[in-house]
């Protein structure tokens, strides 16, 4: 195996993962690529993810983007994210050229649906790394799931992508239980997944509630092998304002309904039961 390592970043949705590739990316020695996110395996899932399936490009379309691949040139991020979802040898391609520059160690792609990917799909993307023999590391960041819920609701109000009730507790009752929030929300399956797949060392587990913080920030560097910013927890990237504080009565209910979460967590990392306001609802976390 060599020196080169990928990192594969699961997410969570809302819990800090472009913060965590922007650290990674600025580090001497690496090179994440074109993309924030790639959003290239979530399209096999079908379901909510189906909107990540890119539409093939026209004939006009494609000419200009091999012109410009031929010149050395930025490819359109779309065209970049339909080639490497309609070959996925060009995805390991894509990072393995990354790699082959001079100096540089180090790449991944942190896209925070890919929290969905099942073990067989991990194992495939670990595989397809390690057999021109760079190393694979996942990262996954987990938040307070009645915080991240509420904050995925807020952006999908902003962007239009959810309907605006006038009632926002309203609104949040019926999005809660549904497909979209627990695609996201379900960190017991992808850690699961992970488990399956990745040796301990290979393994990076966080909480969004303490990522920022100088011990997070340490423990993030010493897992990728990389110098601790230590200011760095005062620059969170694509940050939002707070969606707002809902009654105690709805927490408790979205936390219980995904009450399987809480107790995954805690046997990892128990101190949830401390740092996530919702764990107090229930008595098994």
């Amino acid at each position: 195996m060599s020196d080169k390592t990928f990192f594969l970043g699961l997410g969570g949705q809302k819990c800090g993962s472009s913060w965590i590739q922007a650290y990674l990316n600025r580090q001497q020695g690496a090179d994440f690529g074109r993309l924030g996110e790639y959003q290239i395996w979530e399209a096999d899932l079908g379901s909510v993810f189906t909107r990540y399936r890119v539409a093939a490009p026209g004939a006009l379309e494609t000419l200009r983007a091999e012109a410009k691949r031929k010149l050395g040139l930025s490819e359109p991020a779309q065209y970049l994210r339909w080639r490497l979802q309609n070959d996925r040898s060009q995805y390991f391609a894509y990072f393995e050229k990354l790699l082959a520059q001079p100096g540089i160690t180090m790449t991944g792609d942190i896209t925070p649906s890919y929290a969905a990917l099942p073990a067989p799909l991990l194992a495939k993307i670990k595989d397809g790394f390690e057999a021109s023999g760079t190393k694979v590391k996942v990262l996954f960041s987990m938040r307070d799931p009645v915080a991240r819920i509420r904050s995925q609701y807020r952006m999908d109000l902003d962007k239009g992508s959810a309907p605006e009730t006038g009632d926002f507790e309203a609104g949040l009752r019926a999005f809660y239980p549904g497909a979209e929030a627990a695609a996201r929300s379900r960190y017991d399956m992808t850690l699961a997944a992970i488990e399956e797949v990745f040796a301990p060392e290979d393994r990076f587990l966080c909480l969004f509630e303490e990522l920022f913080t100088p011990e997070g920030i340490a423990a993030l560097a010493e897992f990728a092998g990389v110098p601790v910013e230590a200011e760095a927890g005062g620059k969170k990237v694509n940050a939002r304002g707070s969606a707002g504080g809902i009654s105690d009565e709805l927490t408790a209910e979205i936390a219980r309904h995904y009450a399987p979460v809480y107790a995954a967590v805690a046997e990892r990392l128990p101190q949830i039961t401390e740092v996530w306001p919702s764990a107090r609802f229930l008595t098994s976390a």
